[in-house]
């Protein structure tokens, strides 16, 4: 009888301790979700882009019209965006450019006025668009093409702030981002959030989305990042409020409140946020934006 209890016994403490094993963050299993992500690669591959002293991009849907995030509605712009990309996407077919059969639709598609008014956001000729410009068309319009998808979703995840596997906990008074994956503090980048007439409201919430590589508006003085605009890898967080990278001539800014009621981020983080982001997922990602 105290043979098979101190079996029982025995066995009841392994099996405790294999239950507790599996469910530590420690265990194999955590530690092969943490395996998909080298953050101090993904640091180094992201430092290996150069500023760029490019002119402007030649025309953008948002100089049209000067978007007020705090009063314009997103959805509205996103519709003008997707315009504009389908715009960019004939060209690019009518010019026989390479890889652009990826890109095209056909003109029923889109509206003669369309084609025949409208002006590309290219920063170069669209014979000599450059592959930045390219991925980034193709990543945008990948984007705008899944919003609805994205709004209709219920597969949302349950987690909040350090729980999701990415978290970014902005403080407006020490204007800086802490980054957070898989439950850790990987990294702090300086910030510049709205400034004195544009304060950036406080958030606590999963991004809504979409991201944009490639995005811009002369309305943002600050120049053109490597073909991207001005306002480069824009993840949104809510309506028109977003974290975006910024350009060479706003970097000297960060720390300090300087924007229009967006996040700022060198570019460098920025891309880096960005690539994170999409990543793990909107699902994954947490945004909190505090005093």
């Amino acid at each position: 009888m105290k043979k098979n209890l101190s079996t029982n016994l025995v066995l009841l403490v392994t099996l405790t301790a294999l239950a507790f094993y599996s469910c530590n963050e420690e265990s194999p299993i955590k530690k092969r979700v943490r395996k998909l992500f080298n953050y101090k690669e993904m640091q180094k591959n992201v430092k290996e882009t150069k500023a760029s002293s490019l002119a402007s991009d030649s025309v953008n849907i948002l100089d049209k019209k000067e978007f007020n995030p705090f009063t314009d509605s997103l959805d509205v712009l996103l519709a003008q965006i997707s315009e504009q990309l389908t715009r960019d996407s004939l060209l690019l077919a009518e010019a026989n450019v390479h890889n652009a059969n990826i890109l095209s639709v056909t003109i029923e598609d889109t509206s003669s006025s369309l084609i025949k008014e409208s002006k590309d956001t290219f920063t170069n000729e669209v014979t000599k668009i450059q592959k930045k410009e390219m991925e980034a068309l193709r990543f945008n319009l990948d984007q705008v093409r899944r919003v609805d998808t994205l709004k209709q979703s219920k597969s949302a995840s349950s987690c909040k702030q350090i729980q999701c596997r990415l978290w970014a906990n902005i403080s407006k008074s020490k204007q800086i981002l802490y980054l957070y994956l898989d439950g850790q503090k990987v990294d702090s980048f300086k910030v510049s959030t709205g400034d004195k007439n544009h304060e950036t409201p406080t958030f606590d919430t999963r991004p809504s989305g979409p991201s944009f590589k490639k995005y811009t508006s002369r309305k943002y003085p600050g120049g053109n990042y490597q073909g991207l605009g001005n306002m480069p890898y824009v993840v949104f967080i809510k309506g028109g409020f977003a974290i975006h990278g910024t350009t060479t001539g706003n970097i000297a800014k960060l720390g300090k409140k300087a924007s229009h009621g967006c996040v700022r981020l060198h570019p460098e983080n920025g891309k880096l946020f960005f690539e994170l982001v999409n990543a793990v997922g909107l699902d994954e990602t947490w945004i909190t934006i505090q005093d």
